[in-house]
């Protein structure tokens, strides 16, 4: 009778198991609703979803779109865009939350009077949009390319553009990277001012969840060292935050240092795989906290960062959904 009354128990706390799991599974799914084929971009904060929704096409290889909402996870939508905007086929959207957004309308964009226009900027959530106005003077130069959406570096918004000139030289051309920074949340950008100092920065098209090539550059008049040491920090909830390594010990380094003269940079390829495993969707930076100025008796350390955002994970693909 005991044996019995224990397998009923089993059977009972198995159900109960099941119907949790399944309860999670459907809560999840239905939590995750996907967009159409006319959604060029999509972004969620908490149960709000905010998306770039292609509302038609345009004459000269353009399509309008504007901005939906959603207040349950994605079920339903509305228009929130009642005048669509245009924009090119290969637009670049971003909201750094329900408000504040920008839709680079195309990547390359013809000089007016020293200023270019080629992105939109809405701070009300996508009801109305303004064109951003970027300044640059240079009588050599026509087009200035926008390479991507802004970002923010250490609080300050920031745009990457770029511009093909003649090398001064003239024995060719070459491509030049501008920094734009802006005073009024995106309306208006100037030209950043190039500072003296070291940065660490990802290099274009190396990213993987994996790893990735940084370029540490130094533009000051001092030498520096530094070693293999870093760690990946994690924006979440407004705040940085150190992840956690697979072991859950600090990481051991060997005991090498590599030297940066001024005016240098030099590329550092990090595979932080064997250390943290693959990353997840997110936003990182990896810190380095180790750069000391070389011909110096100060002890003093500097750190530098390079952000970066993992957007597709291997859970990502349908391939694992069922």
């Amino acid at each position: 009778m005991k044996k019995k009354n224990i397998l009923i128990i089993g059977i009972i706390i198995l159900l109960i198991v099941i119907a949790v799991i399944l309860s999670m599974v459907l809560n999840k799914k239905e939590l995750d609703y996907p967009d159409d084929e006319n959604t060029l971009y999509s972004v969620k904060f908490d149960n709000i979803k905010l998306r770039f929704e292609r509302y038609d096409y345009a004459l000269g290889q353009n399509q309008i779109v504007g901005v939906q909402k959603s207040t349950n996870y994605g079920k339903d939508y509305e228009d929130i865009t009642k005048e669509g905007i245009t924009v090119s086929m290969e637009p670049k959207f971003i909201f750094f939350n329900e408000k504040f957004g920008f839709a680079v309308k195309k990547p390359n964009n013809q000089e007016e009077n020293g200023k270019y226009y080629g992105m939109y900027v809405t701070k009300d959530g996508g009801k109305t949009f303004k064109l951003s106005e970027i300044t640059y003077e240079n009588p050599g130069v026509e087009i200035l390319t926008i390479e991507d959406v802004p970002y923010y570096e250490k609080n300050k918004l920031k745009l990457h553009c770029s511009i093909y000139q003649v090398k001064s030289d003239g024995s060719g051309y070459e491509d030049v990277d501008l920094y734009f920074v802006t005073d009024d949340e995106g309306l208006t950008w100037h030209l950043e001012e190039e500072k003296k100092e070291v940065s660490l920065k990802i290099k274009s098209e190396t990213l993987s969840t994996k790893g990735a090539t940084f370029i540490l550059k130094n533009t000051t008049d001092d030498e520096y060292s530094y070693g293999d040491p870093y760690t990946i920090e994690e924006f979440k909830n407004g705040n940085w935050k150190e992840i956690d390594t697979l072991t859950g010990e600090p990481q051991s380094w060997n005991d090498i240092l590599y030297n940066l003269k001024p005016n240098e940079e030099r590329e550092i390829n990090i595979n932080w795989s064997f250390g943290y495993g693959e990353l997840k969707r997110g936003t990182y930076r990896i810190v380095k906290n180790d750069l000391r100025k070389s011909k110096s008796y100060e002890s003093r350390t500097y750190t530098v960062y390079a952000e970066f955002e993992i957007k597709y994970w291997l859970e990502d693909f349908d391939i694992l959904n069922w």
